[in-house]
């Protein structure tokens, strides 16, 4: 019998999330599958051509029914702005949960892509109010409170205690929880006693692994020097004020800093390229589809990651890491804790304490001398961990028994 899967997730394609993956392998013909998403909008805050609040909000695709719930969009990202995109698609949710609740057949699965806001994890625990036997699965990719904390959302201790209460509670509805780190696992299971918690790390989407080069219609031009190539979400958390500073340092050295990613966080290193007038040190590639990421990844010479010092991001493990390693590209970490410590383990490249930009700017003069031949290890060695670590399989096999249990 087919199993029957509800997907809740705030993400879905055309942004780029690996929740896609997952709906896509589910989507096997062996399962019945239902996401329930919002218009897409992320990461530059406008819905995307071709979507709107009544246009494009169901589509089928083989076994798979994706529907897309009515929210005002991010926006500029201001936080009036956020709250209203936070609040609208938690309204939009709970009533279109409570239609499927009491007039759909029941799914035997329930899996939930958390990213923020918390509040997306609500909407399946009133639909498991009505439908009982369904198994409540949480993915949790970001821990509240603490990463509202880390990134000044909230300094209310107050605050802060009420909502780690309001998510021990959650957690205590899920029959299991995911989580991408293994010092994740410990924060979690203090939260929340006799729920099983899973360490569900990163895996690299087939383009990666696969190095599917596919090259932009109109290809962009590439600077001279050793390229230093920053990929994703442009943002707070990823701490680009600490790289523009180590980047203000090496301004007299050939190195080229490559962003290729949008977020709350490009204009501001738009406009302190112009005040410094380094032009020349700093190209911006926008936003582009997975598909064509493996071509700007084949332009760079070290990938570089980065995370804002707060103490959960020293127990945090970006993505980005394992995308690195499966297209064998060496990186450069200003990151603390257990991605610095994959980094070390896998001999993929080097790294330094979050927010060190000295070190950071140090690292990068002595890799302007660093030669092919060691990159060409480094990343080999990246390439090696990941198959016996984060292979895609090894999570599918991993969450197939999950949702059999």
């Amino acid at each position: 019998m087919a199993r029957r899967i509800l997907i809740y997730t705030n993400h879905f394609f055309p942004e780029n999330f690996k929740v896609n993956e997952i709906a896509d392998t589910l989507n096997d013909g062996k399962n019945e599958i239902e996401v329930i998403t919002c218009v897409p909008n992320y990461p530059a805050g406008k819905i995307y051509d071709g979507f709107g609040f009544f246009t494009n909000h169901k589509e089928q695709k083989g076994g798979m029914l994706i529907r897309r719930l009515p929210m005002i969009p991010r926006g500029s990202g201001s936080k009036p702005r956020i709250i209203l995109n936070y609040l609208t698609y938690f309204i939009s949710t709970v009533f279109y949960t409570l239609y499927i609740a009491l007039f759909k057949k029941r799914f035997d699965v329930v899996f939930v892509h958390h990213t923020s806001p918390i509040m997306i994890s609500i909407s399946p625990i009133i639909y498991k109010l009505f439908n009982w036997k369904s198994k409540l699965i949480l993915w949790d990719l970001d821990i509240w409170p603490d990463t509202l904390k880390a990134v000044g959302v909230l300094n209310n201790s107050k605050i802060l205690g009420f909502i780690e209460f309001f998510v021990k509670r959650i957690y205590g509805r899920y029959d299991h929880i995911l989580v991408g780190s293994k010092s994740f696992v410990e924060i979690v299971e203090k939260r929340v006693k006799g729920v099983p918690v899973s360490y569900f790390p990163n895996w690299a989407e087939d383009v990666f692994t696969q190095r599917k080069i596919m090259v932009p219609a109109k290809e962009p031009s590439f600077p001279e020097g050793l390229k230093i190539m920053f990929a994703g979400n442009i943002g707070t958390a990823q701490d680009i004020v600490s790289v523009f500073e180590a980047a203000k340092l090496l301004r007299k050295e050939p190195v080229s800093w490559l962003f290729v990613g949008d977020g709350r966080m490009k204009k501001w290193v738009e406009d302190k390229v112009k005040e410094e007038k380094m032009e020349d040190q700093f190209h911006f590639y926008g936003n582009n589809p997975i598909t064509l990421m493996p071509y700007f990844f084949s332009k760079a010479d070290v990938m570089l990651v980065s995370l804002k010092d707060e103490e959960i991001f020293k127990q945090t493990v970006p993505a980005k890491v394992q995308a690195y390693m499966a297209f064998e590209k060496p990186i450069l970490g200003m990151l603390s804790g257990e991605g610095a410590q994959i980094i070390e383990d896998a001999d993929c490249g080097w790294s330094c304490d979050n927010g060190d930009y000295k070190a950071l700017a140090e690292q990068v003069k002595s890799l302007v001398k660093v030669n092919s031949e060691e990159l060409t290890v480094k990343a080999k060695n990246g390439k090696k961990y990941f198959d016996v670590h984060f292979k895609k399989e090894l999570r599918f096999e991993q969450l197939n028994k999950i949702f059999d249990l």
